[in-house]
């Protein structure tokens, strides 16, 4: 059975830190490269609600740190190209940089390289190189529903595919406007480059959009090393049992939605 832990608490990087500490997952060699990928989809601030905190990434980071010596990036790539650096900067994640060993990335000021998929939809694709390099893969997302039911771990991966188009972004994954071809792409990716471990920012949840939604004050972190698992015990607590792309995902065998749910608190 998977194991998700929630973690309640005030402090952002404690309760991060707990929870991870409570789960104990499986982490790769020391000097490994670990690439820590939160959702910063457009500009926003962190208090929005609409982009992952940054004391989560921190969180995570005091908690890598603890356990071992590792190459850290915090990398991400927003809708649209060239935005990425100004979503950091509005999200204020540099201090990242001057406070710990890390080094905060925009993949679109970086390479994309194209992989192979053994896809239903899509054959091949290009990603970020940063992403294809890295050892172990870390998807922070917001806590936040969306078009598409919610946007959690496994979504927030559409971030590592390379942008395209007139103004280039990441909408063609969208292209047939329909539901399900776009969940089998994204399955397609998944099967590829899965996340190896989940760490949800639910400082809030957002309800009826992933933008611009009402904010509910939550204080939780929901961490676990099955994507599937834990998108799904996320989605319950947004309100929502049944997810079309997580029950893809399920099928596809990225992961098991079967969880086991342990609740700490620290305060």
């Amino acid at each position: 059975m998977n194991r998700v832990v929630i973690c309640k608490g005030r402090d952002i990087v404690k309760r991060t830190e707990k929870a991870l500490s409570k789960l104990n997952p499986s982490l790769p060699a020391k000097n490994s490269k670990i690439l820590i990928k939160p959702n910063l989809v457009e500009p926003y601030p962190k208090e929005s609600g609409a982009v992952t905190r940054p004391e989560v990434v921190e969180g995570i980071i005091r908690y890598l740190d603890y356990i071992g010596k590792y190459k850290i990036l915090v990398g991400e790539g927003s809708s649209y190209t060239e935005r990425t650096r100004e979503c950091f900067e509005k999200a204020g994640y540099f201090y990242l940089e001057d406070k710990y060993d890390v080094e905060v990335v925009p993949f679109d000021e970086n390479d994309f390289v194209l992989i192979k998929l053994d896809g239903e939809k899509w054959k091949e694709i290009k990603i970020s190189k940063i992403v294809k390099d890295s050892d172990y893969i870390i998807s922070v997302p917001a806590l936040k529903e969306h078009f598409y039911v919610v946007t959690l771990a496994l979504k927030n991966m559409m971030g590592v595919i390379e942008p395209k188009g007139y103004y280039p972004n990441k909408s063609y994954m969208h292209s047939s406007f329909s539901r399900g071809t776009w969940s089998k792409r994204l399955s397609d990716l998944l099967t590829k480059v899965k996340p190896h471990l989940s760490v949800i920012d639910g400082t809030t949840g957002m309800f009826g959009s992933h933008l611009n939604g009402e904010l509910k004050q939550m204080n939780i972190t929901i961490a676990g090393e099955d994507p599937v698992a834990t998108d799904s015990v996320a989605a319950k607590i947004l309100g929502n049992d049944k997810v079309f792309y997580i029950d893809d995902a399920e099928k596809r065998g990225i992961g098991s939605k079967k969880a086991e749910v342990e609740r700490i608190s620290i305060d």
